[in-house]
């Protein structure tokens, strides 16, 4: 059988087109390359409140705007834990690099603390933040808790009123009030935030005081808040009060009270007490200088003999003679019965105290010898 030419050429064609024919490589694309995450690193790591600290970036969107803060609490709530007055901006170099210098302050909620750093609104690129650990020196330390928000409430008035009472001047207990005016800073209202405040006698307010519910302070409204301050009888010198508002907004004050009163008696009963002492020793010391300078003294004579009741002393004896006895020959001339009865009238009428031997004996003596 003779195969006519365009048969053959039909076969030919449909043979060829059942035979797969190799597909061309085709080259395949590189995946894209991931870039490289935003990052932040602070020298020191640890700075106090006031000093400075230096932030550095890296991969960075170029040409944005990052904003540098000091917050506490991980930055877990945002901004609400950030230091935001003393936060820093900085623009993104080509290399996409940073740095900033940032005055460390002390953020509203307490450490852990971070340096956050994030792009503003409306920046190039994709809006990110970037934290990096930073402990704040001498900044208080707590459990971080993401479900409690710190508020943002300033404490623009704090002041101790009060006190000079008449019995507080005399040990009496000392009576204060202190008044606290606090502003709500943010955005958002706060709702009975919780006041603790307390008093002490050194550098802690560790004696509770009762304080006054806060009810609502809108966006803001300042309120002002009025706690009784009672210190024990007769407390004087220096006494610190203050506590916090809402657990993260700290306040501190201190204030004076001293008893003049009591202070002023007692100082006299010491001054009297003194001068009592002086006098007293002055007399001592004059005594000892009377007795070192009184000469020894003799013996003192003796008291005179009392004298017997019914005598007559003999001075009396001879005067009466002489006026009543003159005699030219030196002896007395008189009458013994006359001198007896003189001699009992001089003595009351004790007839018995004469004795009239000795009168006779002395009678006829000499005047000289009976003198």
């Amino acid at each position: 059988m003779t195969l006519r030419p365009a048969a053959v050429l039909l076969t030919v064609l449909a043979v060829l087109a059942v035979q797969p024919v190799p597909a061309r490589a085709l080259p395949t694309a590189a995946p894209p390359s991931r870039a490289a995450a935003p990052g932040v690193t602070v020298e020191p790591g640890s700075a106090a409140a006031g000093t400075t600290a230096r932030i550095r970036g890296s991969s960075w969107t170029p040409g944005a705007t990052v904003q540098v803060q000091v917050c506490g609490a991980e930055a877990v709530h945002g901004s609400a834990d950030c230091d935001t007055e003393r936060g820093v901006t900085a623009m993104v170099a080509p290399a996409g690099t940073f740095e900033a210098g940032l005055t460390v302050g002390a953020p509203p909620a307490a450490c852990p603390c971070v340096v956050r750093v994030g792009t503003l609104p409306g920046a190039p690129g994709t809006p990110a933040a970037v934290t990096a650990p930073f402990t704040v020196e001498g900044h208080p330390v707590e459990r971080v808790r993401p479900d409690v928000a710190p508020v943002r409430a300033d404490v623009v008035g704090l002041e101790v009123v009060g006190g000079g009472e008449r019995g507080e001047l005399f040990g009496g207990r000392p009576e204060r009030t202190l008044v606290l005016r606090v502003r709500n800073a943010g955005a958002e209202p706060i709702e009975n935030a919780p006041l603790v405040v307390g008093w002490g006698s050194g550098d802690t307010p560790d004696s509770p005081l009762d304080a006054p519910k806060t009810g609502t302070l809108r966006p803001g409204q300042t309120a002002t808040y009025r706690i009784p301050v009672v210190l024990p009888p007769a407390a004087f010198g220096q006494f610190v009060v203050g506590g916090r508002y809402a657990g993260s907004v700290p306040f501190e004050t201190t204030f004076t009270t001293y008893p003049w009163g009591l202070l002023g008696v007692n100082a006299l009963a010491a001054l009297l007490l003194l001068f009592g002492i002086r006098l007293t020793l002055g007399r001592l010391a004059r005594a000892r200088r009377r007795r070192r300078l009184r000469p020894a003294a003799s013996p003192a004579p003796p008291p005179p003999a009392a004298r017997p009741a019914g005598t007559v002393e003999l001075t009396d004896v001879l005067g009466y003679l002489d006026s009543v006895a003159p005699s030219p020959s030196g002896a007395y001339v008189l009458d013994r019965d006359e001198l007896i009865g003189y001699l009992e009238r001089r003595t009351g009428g004790a007839a018995d105290a004469v004795d009239a031997e000795a009168l006779e004996r002395f009678l006829a003596l000499p005047k000289e010898e009976a003198r």
